[in-house]
């Protein structure tokens, strides 16, 4: 089941494999906020949810070496 980063309905990121690959996007994004109590989450607003896949696999993978965050 392919996830994405969301801003409220708004995908914000291209399709990953994993929710965990999703999150190191959100990291690499700056969008990961470190709590007090040593946990981490997103900053508010922004959720990482599953999402039909993207259209074109190919032009996914090229986007991949480019920015692997962007749609």
């Amino acid at each position: 089941m392919p996830y994405a980063l969301y801003e409220k309905e708004y995908r914000l990121s291209r399709t990953f494999q994993t929710a965990t690959d999703a999150w190191r996007c959100a990291e690499d994004c700056g969008l990961v906020v470190d709590e007090p109590n040593g946990r981490q989450r997103l900053e508010d607003g922004y959720v990482i949810r599953s999402c039909p896949p993207d259209a074109d696999p190919v032009l996914n993978e090229t986007r991949r070496t480019d920015d692997p965050c962007l749609p």
